[in-house]
Formats: structure tokens, C-alpha cells, sequence
């Protein structure tokens, strides 16, 4: 019977991606489903062992170890084969990788003794196809921000990692803040390149996305700031959740939305840079 557990336990159903341009809201979705007490996820332990798979089964060992349950994180796992710019689609799925995802998803979901994954990775935006491969039967939240604040957001970033990510070394060779620079702007303004960047993004989901329409929902990062109680009661609905008292404790009836206009105290050139680019409001799937 024990053994019929655990395997039952260790069926991946319907994993939860939440996906969304970078500095969009993902973290502050992230959190709160990951507190959610039906949910297994990747931390730290797992960022362990990600080069070492055969060592996965370790991980329920060490999150029971732990004592409560560990901080999320994006998953070092979904840098094992591609970096964070990468597009990537079905023809490039292999069995190999299936057997790395599928084991270190079910680790998971023994340690946390839960029935349902969820994850969240800006870069996923890029990887649509390849997922839906791996996971057909996976539920999706993509949330969109105004893109303004997105972009002033990731610059801010790249202003203030930029000379400690210059020497700096990631897997395959992706650096960072410093390789959105070279990618998508080596001739241009940092800021510019932060745009291009995004646009980048937004036209891989505005061309992926139709494929998942069916099993995704949408949510505004203004929306949620606004009722977050309203909106995640909603997003727990979707994805097959359910709410429980204690949610309550920890999920504010209102979040801070000061951030959002922190573009607006850039200087002018800069400001005008970014209202020339989104003059078309914060759609991101049309």
C-alpha cells in the first residue's frame, strides 16, 4: 500500500507554469502558489544536485530534513540545455530530456507529498512548444505588465549587476544582463536593448501562445496588485486549487503598486524612448 502511494504521489498531472516577460509580476505569483499546501516545486536542494540527476532522490530526504517548507526558486534545471534567450520548440525535445524533467519533477513531488507542480520561468516564454511536448496536459497563467514598467524594471537591473556580471560565467556561456546588451543591442543605449529584449519575448509568446490558449488564463500584474485575494481565488479556480482558511494569513487584501510608475522618474530622453516604443498599451499575446 505505502508503495502505491508513493507512486500515485509521483505522477506529474497537469503541472502549473506561470510565464511572463521578466520583471512582470511572475515572483509575486510564484509565492503565492507555492505556499499553497497542494503544491510541490524546485528549491534549493534540487538546484544542487542539477548536474548530478542520478542524485535527485535525494531531494525528498533533504526537504523533509528542512522543517518547513524551503523558498522557491526559478529551477537551475531549465538551464541544462539551453540559456535564458534561447528559443526553443518541439523539434528540439529529446528523450534524455524527459527522463532529466520527469525525474527531477517527481523528486519534488515526493518530497512535498503533493499531487500537482508548479513553476515559474520568465524564460519559459521562449520554450511554449517544447513544454507543451513534455507536458500536454499542463495549465498555464501568463501574466502581462505595463511594458514600460517591465523594460525600465530589467534596466534597472542591468544598471545595477552591470559591472559585477561582466566577468561573470553561466552556463553555456550566457551572462546575464551583459548578454542582453550583446544580443539585442550591442550598438544602441542599454535601455534601448532592454526594449528589444522584451519585444523579443512578446513576439515568441504572441506566436506560441495559441497552441496552450485553451488550457491558459491571463492575468494583469495591475489586476492582481489591485485584489489579490479576488484574483488569486480566481487563478486557484482555474488551475484546480482549492482555497482553504489559512490562505488568508498570508495573501494581502492589497499590494503596492508604486512601482509601476517608477519609469516615469527617468530622464526625459529615456522616458521618451519608452513611451515611442509602447505607445500601444501592455498587450502581449496580440
Amino acid at each position: 500500500m505505502k508503495n502505491c502511494a508513493v507512486l500515485s504521489v509521483a505522477k506529474i498531472s497537469r503541472p502549473i507554469f506561470i510565464i511572463g516577460i521578466q520583471r512582470s509580476g511572475t515572483t509575486i505569483l510564484d509565492n503565492l502558489f507555492t505556499r499553497h499546501r497542494d503544491t510541490a516545486f524546485f528549491e534549493g536542494f534540487c538546484n544542487r544536485y542539477y548536474m548530478a540527476p542520478w542524485k535527485f532522490w535525494l531531494i525528498p530526504l533533504q526537504v523533509r530534513r528542512y522543517g518547513k517548507r524551503p523558498p522557491s526558486t526559478e529551477g537551475r534545471v531549465w538551464r541544462r540545455y539551453f540559456t535564458e534567450i534561447d528559443y526553443v520548440d518541439e523539434t528540439q525535445l529529446t528523450e534524455e530530456m524527459k527522463r532529466y524533467y520527469y525525474s527531477a519533477i517527481r523528486a519534488e513531488l515526493r518530497a512535498f507529498r503533493a499531487k500537482r507542480f508548479v513553476n515559474k520561468n520568465p524564460a519559459h516564454c521562449l520554450r511554449l512548444r517544447w513544454l507543451n511536448s513534455m507536458f500536454p496536459d499542463a495549465v498555464y497563467i501568463l501574466i502581462r505588465r505595463d511594458p514600460r514598467a517591465v523594460v525600465n524594471s530589467i534596466y534597472q537591473k542591468m544598471l545595477s549587476y552591470w559591472d559585477m556580471q561582466m566577468n561573470t560565467e553561466y552556463e553555456h556561456g550566457y551572462k546575464g544582463y551583459v548578454t542582453i546588451k550583446d544580443v539585442f543591442g550591442k550598438d544602441i543605449s542599454k535601455l534601448e536593448s532592454c526594449v528589444n529584449f522584451y519585444n523579443y519575448n512578446k513576439m515568441m509568446l504572441a506566436q506560441d501562445v495559441p497552441i496552450i490558449k485553451d488550457r491558459m488564463t491571463e492575468v494583469a500584474y495591475e489586476d492582481f496588485i489591485e485584489s489579490p485575494r479576488q484574483e488569486l481565488t480566481r487563478l486557484y479556480e482555474f488551475t484546480g486549487l482549492s482555497w482553504y482558511k489559512e490562505l488568508e494569513n498570508f495573501i494581502p487584501e492589497k499590494l503596492n503598486l508604486e512601482t509601476n510608475t517608477k519609469w516615469e522618474a527617468l530622464p526625459l530622453d529615456e522616458k521618451k524612448i519608452l513611451q515611442r516604443a509602447f505607445q500601444a498599451g501592455n498587450s502581449i499575446t496580440g
